[in-house]
């Protein structure tokens, strides 16, 4: 056997040595050396968690750095803290169960196994003896010959009624509650920012979060991409993570029109944005900052102007305050009904986004003067009011949205979708027949 140090170097070396031209490979022998590289990948992550996890029980890092091991990885790796707290947890999990480890580091099972097993081993800690849990060990890798990760993450009544059959019932009770309640300790919810994103993560409870995930998806069937957008070219079909996308903006939306939000402070919650309105009036970027300085494009600037439960601070000159609030941009309660009863949803033809999940939308902006009134309002679903006031800035062939000379609000697309730009209207407002002929109008502020 050789030293793990002399292999880990003749390894790296190995790797400089890679001929970066691969033209010559045909698509089975491209298949074949992206699974060796996977697997070659796997044993090598083992390796690397059973090293750290080996460093951290014998307290390495403290013994000759003076620092714990997350410090110590985070500096030496350039990571961040969840980064290398991440990863000192996985690499503790998989040293706990040295027959995991073992077959990882064979590539006998794929790091996505070897974590559903330590899953499953750890929530059945305590409930078998030392025996018992050496035969739970080698039957779950055993058992990854022929199950996936998923499949391995559900095995735990089955080790048990094979480890420990005259008392399974029982012990799958107590692992049960265990988990409920491990569940319930370890809920979380953490945002990171990331460009024009926020992203997270977090924990809940199995049945909460099936309960969230089943009205994640009632919302996302109702926000399906249009017929209409079916037609049109440049309009990708979303993807199921971007309707649940849609489908947790539209909650918010329908939790924020509802005003069910804890009041805070005395008063409901509410964003605040500064606004440079003299950039804001030219259309430029970087006319609103939101949460720590965080920039904002035009196109999201323009969208949050228009109904969002936010209150702008408007700055002239250097920095000088000239308003806040102007309540008179947000649509108020008597203006919102009157608009449902017109639209009646989102008004994009073909739309059935409920009003509550929608967004008054002015069609003259807010800031440009147009008033907050019937005659310039428009309910539009979070998805299409993006589709009308894109964040592309100075892209003009684009979706539009006015109000009919008969007070009903048609949508006039792009060129690229009707050469003449006839205006649509949506199917609830065609029951008495086609709307009246009407001119090509401006284009929208």
């Amino acid at each position: 056997m050789i030293p793990a140090g002399d292999v880990l170097a003749e390894i790296d070396g190995l790797l400089d040595r890679v001929d970066p031209d691969r033209s010559g490979f045909d698509p089975r022998s491209r298949l074949r050396l992206a699974e060796a590289a996977r697997r070659v990948a796997g044993r090598i992550d083992a390796l690397s968690k059973l090293l750290i996890g080996e460093a951290d029980r014998t307290e390495s890092s403290m013994r000759a750095a003076g620092t714990p091991m997350s410090s110590w990885l985070a500096t030496e790796g350039n990571l961040s803290r969840r980064e290398s707290a991440g990863l000192l947890h996985r690499a503790k999990a998989i040293t706990r169960h040295p027959g995991v480890g073992e077959a990882a580091m064979a590539g006998r099972v794929s790091a996505g196994q070897a974590a559903a097993m330590v899953t499953v081993l750890d929530g059945l800690a305590g409930q078998l003896d030392p025996g018992q849990a050496s035969a739970a060990e080698r039957m779950l890798v055993e058992l990854a010959r022929s199950l996936d990760a998923d499949r391995l993450a559900k095995a735990a009544p089955r080790v048990l009624a094979a480890v420990a059959p005259e008392g399974a019932d029982e012990l799958t009770g107590r692992r049960l509650q265990a988990e409920a309640e491990s569940a319930h300790r370890g809920r979380s919810l953490r945002f990171f920012r990331d460009g024009g994103s926020v992203r997270f993560d977090g924990s809940l409870p199995r049945v909460e979060a099936e309960q969230w995930m089943t009205l994640l998806d009632a919302h996302a069937e109702s926000l399906r991409r249009t017929a209409l957008e079916a037609r049109d070219p440049l309009e990708g079909m979303p993807s199921p993570e971007q309707r649940r996308a849609d489908a947790l903006v539209a909650m918010v939306r329908a939790h924020q029109v509802g005003r069910q939000a804890p009041a805070s402070g005395g008063d409901r919650p509410r964003v605040l944005v500064r606004l440079d309105y003299e950039r804001l009036l030219r259309g430029a970027a970087l006319a609103g900052l939101i949460a720590d300085g965080e920039r904002l494009s035009a196109g999201e600037l323009r969208r949050l102007c228009c109904d969002a439960g936010l209150v702008p601070a408007v700055l002239g000159g250097p920095s000088e305050v000239l308003d806040v609030g102007r309540e008179h941009r947000l649509v108020t309660p008597a203006l919102r009904t009157a608009l449902v009863a017109r639209d009646g949803g989102c008004a994009f033809p073909s739309c059935q986004a409920r009003p509550a999940v929608c967004e008054a939308h002015h069609i003259t902006p807010w800031w440009a003067g147009g008033p907050t009134a019937l005659s310039n309002l428009v309910l539009l679903c979070h998805h299409h009011h993006a589709l009308v006031e894109p964040a592309k800035y100075g892209l003009r062939d684009q979706w539009e949205i006015r109000i009919a000379a008969d007070g009903v609000p048609e949508a006039i697309p792009p060129a690229r979708f009707r050469t003449d730009r006839r205006p649509l209207r949506h199917q609830r407002h065609l029951v008495d027949g086609p709307p009246p002929a009407a001119g090509r109008p401006p284009p929208a502020a």
